[in-house]
């Protein structure tokens, strides 16, 4: 991650960069009696130019005592010199080897490359830390100091809103606190207030000047301050453009830090902190615009009191491709070794569980385990991650402290079990249980797995119904529903389907208008009948998830309709596909009013919703991609819905436009949004003909979630967030929008669920709702709704025992679950879209 970068010259103490590759502490008095084995250099690489000045250090490996010292030299000193601490300065064009050379045994080195470029702009980019010169540099980092910018340097400080130079090192901290990273505890201020510190400073508020080469660059800025001053609103802009908007400090987040890309079209990338308030910068990280970066973690850098059973997300750079691959992570990129968390202090490593969303556009990060409370954690991302074009992530590093464990559980306790007959080789998407008492389980490529019970609530060796694929081919099957007129003797399985989701090969994206409602039958389910044919298909996992039957309407089965968009409008992450006049809602297909099989509801078919007597209607509207719903006992439907990461786009409202149910829209104008803020998910309490926030414009939906209708914090509000767009204050929700029950924050990926009614191993659990949580959590959450069928903080456990899913040494999550109505076993379905495996796995109550 800490790479070396090169930097425009200037006047920089070579002691400004030193990283000694002397570790007294392990030097045994009077020589050594070790056997030294060999000699690494850090970083392997570094581009620089003439005069500038980069920093190397030198690990000694081998067994027994030794020392660590080392000599250092140059290939070609006319190119590169190096230092006895390891510091190299650039001379002239050309490239040399810096080599370490033990002391204890002369036979062992290690190299380093050093290329000097006196114009190109280094591939690993460039990092600045801001403090005062007599302070260490971070590894990895050079120092600016505060010194005004000239052209001679080629970076430097400027009075803000001209290009005139301005000297600020005044205004430079070293707050020295133990226990926080060398970039954090050191900072400039960009809006130094007169008379506030005794160390004085410059009061002209100042902006930072970098020259590079006109084009795009992603550039990362950090700001906030590691003592307890939070008297500072943090506003950092990149080339005019909002990145760090207000942001406020608190007790347990002193920093915040932002990557965007922009693009330079005068020679130099400015940073300026126009509408802050002592704004304090503490790094910031320039590199080459063509790679995906992460751009927003949580938890924060620095930030203390994390949750230990929480999960790491970031929000991703995506580069936009307009290829068959579309945009987005490759999956099968995030492992154990391109992904890393480390107790910070001891280096010991902790076992994670990696992995992305649907779109490819967040990183998750789960701990297989609670993390130690009180702790500090070092999170690292290598450029090992690639998207699914090949591109290199720039590699991420960040560090946070976790709290104190909070136990929410409610005394609710699982046995895990493993299920050894479960083939691994299949990816499960659901399960339901049959009429025949046995476990049945789809997959992402059609096959159907039925597994006989055993008493204790392992399952059997497995059937494989093959009649869809016998049928139809490959097929991607969501949703299991048995007809309630089903018995053991007389099988009706109803499935939704969908054209293929190879998660291994992305390149042939599925086309639209693929997805089925179908229904199997016979004892082995190989007779095969399509209901529905032609519904929505996205190019990705947004497709005709969960079916199920109301219980109190017969002959009437719901199924939940995935978006074609990450937010109502057209985007490249997911294959630039428009919404279709039935995407992103709750159908309702009304089987009694099917004449001739199958209906044809494709866009193209002229099929009309909304027509009397149609047999497939709207009943909600505005659900972006619901994997299940749950028709509970308190007559509410649930449904579990995936919010959107960042960088979508939203529609824009056209006065006097048509709308799909034969009205014009005259309703308030909707500004478009490009490059919106990350959505929550949500669960929704569904009524029939509700909207519930994503926008699409066939039906003149066009606000997403609750707009942004005062300056105060409102409902699902969409504002501004750094470089991602929002609403203007002012601009309220679809007069139809029908607000949330529960918010699972962001990247939880709820999906499967249930309602549990049983009471077993003297567990009541009644009228619960078990939902699934697929990335954030990888686990059940448990949730108890209130009178008015909302859900209170009260009514949400966490962490119970047996319900979490994390590890098993892969990137398995949890998808689907299921009960055994008979004596309250849960069986979990567990997908890796690495690599295309699954598992299931058995809860038993205690």
């Amino acid at each position: 991650m800490r790479r070396l970068s090169s930097l425009p010259a200037r006047q920089i103490t070579a002691s400004a960069f030193l990283l000694t590759a002397l570790m007294t502490a392990c030097n045994p008095p009077g020589g050594s009696s070790g056997t030294v084995t060999g000699v690494s250099v850090s970083p392997p690489n570094a581009t620089v130019r003439p005069a500038d000045t980069v920093a190397f250090s030198a690990t000694v490996t081998g067994t027994g005592s030794f020392s660590q010292a080392v000599t250092w030299k140059s290939s070609d000193t006319t190119i590169v010199t190096v230092d006895g601490n390891g510091v190299a300065k650039g001379i002239k064009a050309g490239t040399a080897t810096i080599t370490a050379t033990s002391t204890t045994d002369t036979g062992q080195s290690g190299t380093a490359t050093v290329k000097v470029d006196p114009t190109a702009f280094p591939s690993e980019g460039v990092k600045i830390n801001f403090q005062p010169s007599t302070s260490t540099a971070p590894a990895g980092y050079v120092v600016d100091s505060g010194g005004a910018y000239s052209d001679a340097t080629g970076y430097g400080w400027v009075t803000q809103g001209t290009h005139t130079g301005l000297n600020i090192s005044a205004n430079t901290r070293d707050r020295a606190i133990a226990g926080v990273d060398a970039r954090l505890n050191t900072l400039i201020h960009m809006q130094y207030v007169a008379g506030s510190s005794s160390q004085g400073g410059v009061a002209t508020p100042a902006a930072w000047e970098y020259k590079v080469p006109n084009g795009t660059y992603t550039v990362t800025v950090a700001v906030g301050d590691a003592s307890n001053s939070v008297d500072s609103k943090h506003v950092i802009n990149v080339e005019s453009q909002p990145t760090i908007t207000a942001f406020t400090p608190t007790a347990t987040q002193h920093f915040t830090s932002i990557t965007r890309r922009v693009t330079v079209s005068d020679g130099r990338i400015t940073v300026d902190a126009i509408g802050g308030t002592n704004t304090k910068l503490d790094y910031v990280i320039i590199a080459p615009g063509n790679r995906p970066s992460v751009a927003t973690p949580t938890p924060q850098e620095g930030q203390t009191m994390f949750n230990p059973a929480g999960s790491f997300s970031a929000e991703l750079n995506v580069i936009a491709s307009t290829g068959a691959k579309g945009s987005g992570l490759d999956s099968t990129t995030l492992t154990s070794s391109t992904v890393s968390l480390k107790e910070d202090v001891t280096g010991t490593a902790v076992a994670i569980s990696p992995n992305t969303s649907g779109g490819g556009d967040v990183i998750v990060v789960k701990p297989t385990a609670t993390l130690k409370e009180n702790t500090k954690y070092r999170l690292r991302i290598s450029s090992g991650v690639k998207d699914v074009n090949g591109l290199l992530l720039l590699p991420y590093e960040t560090t946070f402290t976790t709290g104190t464990a909070s136990n929410n559980t409610g005394g609710l306790a699982f046995t895990q079990v493993n299920l050894p007959t479960v083939p691994t080789t299949y990816a499960y998407t659901s399960v339901e249980m049959g009429p025949d008492g046995k476990l049945y389980a789809s997959t992402l490529t059609g096959e159907i797995l039925r597994f006989a019970i055993n008493a204790d609530g392992t399952l059997g060796t497995p059937e494989i119904l093959k009649g869809l694929i016998n049928a139809q081919g490959p097929r991607t099957v969501i949703g299991l529903k048995f007809d309630p007129s089903s018995t053991a003797d007389n099988l009706k399985l109803w499935i939704s389907n969908n054209a293929f989701y190879n998660v291994l090969d992305k390149s042939n994206p599925p086309a639209n208008f693929t997805g089925k409602i179908t229904l199997l039958s016979g004892p082995n389910l190989d007779t095969v009948q399509d209901y529905v044919i032609g519904l929505p298909r996205s190019v990705k996992d947004h497709m005709t998830n969960s079916v199920n039957f109301n219980p109190k309407e017969a002959g009437v089965l719901y199924f939940m309709q995935g978006s074609n968009s990450a937010m109502g409008a057209r985007d490249a992450t997911w294959g630039n596909r428009d919404e279709s006049l039935l995407s992103g809602a709750m159908l309702r297909l009304d089987l009694s009013k099917l004449s001739t099989l199958p209906l044809n509801v494709a866009d193209s078919s002229g099929y009309n919703s909304y027509a009397a007597n149609a047999p497939l209607t709207l009943y909600a509207t505005g659900i972006r991609n619901a994997y299940d719903l749950v028709f509970h006992k308190n007559g509410n439907i649930y449904t579990p819905t995936n919010g959107s990461a960042a960088g979508g786009n939203t529609p824009g409202s056209t006065a006097g436009a048509q709308c799909a149910n034969g009205t014009t829209y005259n309703g308030p104008v909707v500004p478009p949004l490009t490059n919106a803020t990350v959505q929550n998910d949500y669960l929704f309490r569904v009524v029939k003909g509700g909207y519930y926030g994503h926008p699409n414009p066939l039906r003149c939906e066009f606000v997403m979630n609750g707009g942004n209708p005062t300056n105060v914090t409102d409902p699902a509000e969409v504002v501004a967030s750094g470089q991602n767009a929002g609403y203007p204050v002012g601009t309220m929700p679809d007069a139809n929008w029908r607000g949330f029950a529960y918010n699972f924050g962001l990247h939880a990926s709820a999906d499967g669920a249930i309602e549990e009614y049983t009471t077993a191993g003297g567990q009541n659990v009644n009228d619960k709702l078990l939902v699934v949580r697929y990335s954030v959590g990888k686990d059940v959450i448990v949730l108890t709704p209130d009178s008015s069928g909302n859900i209170p903080d009260t009514g949400v456990q966490t962490g119970v025992a047996g319900l979490t899913f994390a590890g098993n040494g892969t990137s398995l999550s949890p998808l689907d679950i299921t009960e055994n109505r008979a004596n309250g076993n849960l069986y979990v379905a567990l997908l890796d879209e690495s690599n295309g495996n699954g598992l299931i796995k058995l809860a038993k109550p205690k």
